[in-house]
């Protein structure tokens, strides 16, 4: 397993739809998923009742890890830490939505004029309260309600970069883009399989 940087895009594949995370620090990946809603896993965690180290997102076999291109990107710095401000801002409201998940199968992945009108809707919510983060654990103060794993990474990413920043602002409709959708798209828009 490569080491993964933050802001790296890790897809898992397996018999469903498959899983995706962002990678939040070298040592830590934020995703959702139904136990946890979307949360952090560090890559050390230890599961005390059975008394072993419990393997964690980014040191699964099988992971695929996706890089953005950095070197295109002015102030990747400033633009990473922005991504894990806006994981956190998500991670405080959001919680994981079984329906949600369900809905992927309906509609389109492509980022049109509904998709458009969600991002518009999380980018007020979130331009709002960006000043005072820890509000966004409140009722009503949400970025955005409820996620799908793919959907929390999307909306991450786009309200960390300007619509016209491609391939940093991933163009695909969170509520119905599948996990595999999104490595798809990763793999077509310039983003490095890390092996």
């Amino acid at each position: 397993m490569p080491e993964i940087e933050t802001g790296d895009i890790l897809f898992m594949d397996n018999a469903t739809a498959g899983h995706i995370g962002m990678a939040y620090s070298a040592s830590t990946v934020i995703h959702a998923q139904m136990k946890g809603n979307f949360h952090k896993s560090n890559n050390d965690q230890y599961d005390t009742k059975k008394q072993e180290a419990m393997p964690s997102m980014a040191n699964m076999a099988g992971v695929m890890v996706f890089r953005p291109p950095w070197a295109k990107c002015n102030n990747a710095e400033a633009r990473k830490a922005e991504l894990q401000k806006v994981a956190d801002a998500i991670s405080l409201g959001a919680k994981y939505g079984a329906y949600r998940a369900i809905r992927l199968l309906i509609g389109s992945s492509e980022f049109g004029p509904d998709a458009y009108g969600r991002f518009m809707k999380y980018r007020e919510r979130y331009n709002k309260t960006k000043g005072t983060p820890n509000l966004f654990g409140e009722a009503g103060k949400e970025v955005i309600k409820t996620v799908t794993c793919s959907e929390a990474v999307i909306v991450t990413y786009q309200l960390t970069f300007p619509l016209e920043e491609s391939p940093f602002f991933i163009r695909l409709d969170g509520a119905h883009a599948m996990p595999r959708t999104l490595r798809d798209w990763l793999k077509i828009n310039g983003w490095t399989h890390v092996t």
